[in-house]
């Protein structure tokens, strides 16, 4: 879409979006009174900047101050097809609309063609990606063979009974699969193309699923709140930006835009007109670049995950909260002081719990009640390592990060 063209689709939207969050979705119009604005306030994407930035983080109080939805859903709860629950805990409705993620642009400009047999192993349980790009899938004319995680003879086994062509899920699952049918014996399996998200993909391992496996292998960026605003096309040279999305780097304390080819937070107003996330903050940080494409393409391209501007942090596709470490803490007494470290051990994420004991706490009573409560809470496995008491700093993160990104 040329930019002048892309300009008037997006400042059409807008303004329609804006007038009916404003009739319909309570939550939205508080926003807009507080910053004392209405909907003929902000008339393009230039305008958003008036509109202050509502943070994930705030999302769970919001909810429980105007439940289910925080005062965000244009629509009644008979015309929501499914809820989802993001960690916090965040809910987030599906409307009736098809194609609101805005996943088959992404899915299609990676490779994904009709006739494609995919085996989709995103999580189906609570979380939306898997439902999604099943959607998203089936709109472009593939098959979708919904594999879900884990079980990975199970997901090598019906890859070869249907003859699977494609994959969705985590690039490190993708490589497990790879692995295990090769332990398994059966040979080369017939992935063609691969769309990868939820933790970041590595150049190495990239480079490992296409010259060794023949795999086309993309990226996409999205949230369970937004749905996909950014993609990747051919050239690999960064994930151009959705026209269904206005999205805005932000200095992550006052929210003001930020110019192009600096590090910020990733601000986007979506497109979905049953959940109308306007200003939102994801937390991500980012670049966006301006530059024309080598594809052709006109739209910016957001320059990969630069981090995050707060302590939530994904883990194997899962995001974490402080809360939900505090969570599991409370779960077992005789802690003193704790931190968790994510770290990366091959092409897999690590997740390890260091705690400081309470005197006359044992690490025996301690540590299983600790990877209880860490399954429970977090949905994930992890390890629990006690160290010695000083270990752990005064003012230390709750999260610590130590992944490295070639």
């Amino acid at each position: 879409m040329p930019p002048a063209a892309r300009e008037r689709y997006q400042a059409r939207w807008l303004a329609d979006l804006l007038e009916l969050a404003w009739e319909k979705a309570p939550g939205v119009r508080r926003r807009l009174e507080r910053a004392g604005l209405g909907p003929k306030d902000l008339r393009g994407p230039d305008d958003l900047a008036r509109l202050p930035v509502i943070k994930k983080s705030e999302m769970p109080d919001l909810q429980k101050a105007d439940p289910p939805f925080g005062g965000f859903c244009t629509v009644p709860m008979r015309r929501v097809r499914r809820i989802f629950v993001s960690p916090g805990p965040i809910l987030e409705p599906m409307g009736p609309e098809i194609s609101e993620w805005h996943a088959e642009t992404c899915l299609f400009a990676g490779g994904f063609r009709p006739g494609d047999v995919v085996i989709n192993t995103f999580l189906y349980h609570l979380v939306p990606a898997a439902h999604e790009l099943d959607e998203a899938l089936n709109l472009i004319g593939c098959t979708a063979v919904p594999t879900g995680v884990g079980n990975t003879d199970t997901q090598v086994t019906v890859a070869r009974a249907v003859h699977a062509t494609g994959y969705v899920g985590t690039p490190s699952f993708l490589m497990t699969i790879l692995q295990r049918a090769k332990e398994m014996g059966v040979g080369r399996l017939g992935l063609e193309v691969a769309q990868v998200g939820a933790e970041p993909l590595p150049e190495s391992l990239r480079k490992q699923f296409e010259d060794e496996h023949g795999i086309m292998t993309r990226q996409g960026f999205g949230t369970a709140d937004l749905g996909l605003v950014a993609y990747e096309c051919p050239e690999k040279a960064g994930m151009h930006l959705v026209e269904d999305a206005v999205v805005q780097v932000c200095d992550p304390q006052s929210g003001e835009p930020l110019p192009y080819g600096q590090i910020g937070e990733l601000v986007a107003t979506v497109h979905n007109t049953t959940y109308p996330m306007i200003r939102f903050g994801t937390g991500d940080l980012t670049i966006i670049d301006d530059a024309r494409c080598p594809c052709g393409r006109t739209s910016a391209r957001m320059l990969g995950w630069r981090g995050r501007a707060d302590e939530v942090t994904k883990v194997r596709g899962m995001f974490i909260h402080p809360r939900q470490a505090d969570e599991v803490v409370a779960r077992a007494s005789g802690i003193a002081k704790y931190q968790v470290v994510v770290g990366r051990e091959g092409h897999q994420d690590s997740l390890k719990f260091c705690v400081e004991l309470a005197p006359g706490a044992s690490a025996e009573a301690v540590t299983p009640r600790l990877e209880a409560a860490i399954r429970d809470v977090m949905k994930l496995r992890g390890s629990v390592q006690v160290v010695s008491a000083g270990s752990i700093p005064d003012g230390a993160k709750k999260i610590s990060d130590e992944r490295k990104w070639d």
